[in-house]
């Protein structure tokens, strides 16, 4: 019993499960990223509540990453303001998915790329079908194995519906139902859960696919300079001037 090298050795197994099951969606979607972004379109980054807020945080001014993003990202549905008051309340208000999206104006021909672990949660939902309504393309990163062996509806969308199935494509992330994943004997329940990394895992993987992509079709993505070294800030400066005002967590 090694938990540190089971850990590692699930996460790899998990990985390795995305790597075969996904990677025919993942150049179709990459594909799709990239015309968005070599028509000078942003695409939308939102990971609506909780422990999922990471999945556009992580993505903010990061050395090496795509820049043309528009992470979504508001406290009220984050663990800015306590995790308990989020997860327990704040997530499950399905109107306030709608004043996001207005907020952030998506509109016509925007795509969205959601990451929601669980794929359950009110707002998550509500706001993929108000991304729809407004004419966007609504793609999602989730684990519909969790989300489809979870029954307690005061969790769920009125709709009783998951992200995966409003969304118009979707990536599976392969996170397990119940998160945790080891299980040892002297302990009461399962330890060690593996959603967030596994949400972070299969978006670098896309976006990187997504970058390539737009080289492949002759464009050029700008991408961050790590702003601690000299120049850095020189360096983004130009692109951040560009996109001021339409990137609001900027």
């Amino acid at each position: 019993m090694e938990p540190f090298l089971d850990y590692l050795e699930t996460l790899k197994e998990l990985i390795d499960r995305v790597r075969d099951d996904e990677s025919p969606k993942v150049a179709e979607i990459a594909d799709l990223l990239a015309e968005q972004v070599l028509s000078g379109k942003l695409i939308y980054l939102w990971g609506p509540g909780g422990h999922s807020s990471i999945f556009s945080e992580d993505a903010m001014y990061r050395k090496g990453e795509l820049a043309a993003l528009c992470p979504i990202y508001d406290p009220n549905i984050s663990l800015s303001h306590g995790a308990a008051r989020e997860i327990n309340g704040m997530e499950r208000v399905e109107g306030f998915a709608r004043v996001v999206v207005e907020y952030h104006r998506i509109g016509p021909g925007d795509v969205v790329l959601f990451g929601s672990a669980y794929g359950i949660n009110p707002v998550a939902i509500q706001g993929a079908l108000e991304c729809k309504a407004k004419g966007a393309t609504v793609i999602a990163i989730t684990s519909p194995t969790f989300s489809d062996a979870s029954t307690y509806g005061g969790a769920r969308h009125s709709s009783g519906k998951s992200l995966y199935q409003v969304a118009d494509y979707y990536l599976d992330s392969k996170v397990p139902y119940g998160d945790a994943v080891l299980e040892y004997d002297m302990l009461e329940h399962k330890i060690s859960p593996v959603a967030t990394i596994m949400q972070a895992i299969v978006l670098k993987a896309l976006l990187a696919q997504t970058m390539v992509a737009i080289g492949k079709k002759g464009g050029n993505p700008f991408t961050w300079t790590n702003s601690l070294q000299a120049g850095g800030i020189e360096a983004n400066q130009e692109y951040i001037g560009r996109i001021w005002g339409k990137v609001k967590s900027m």
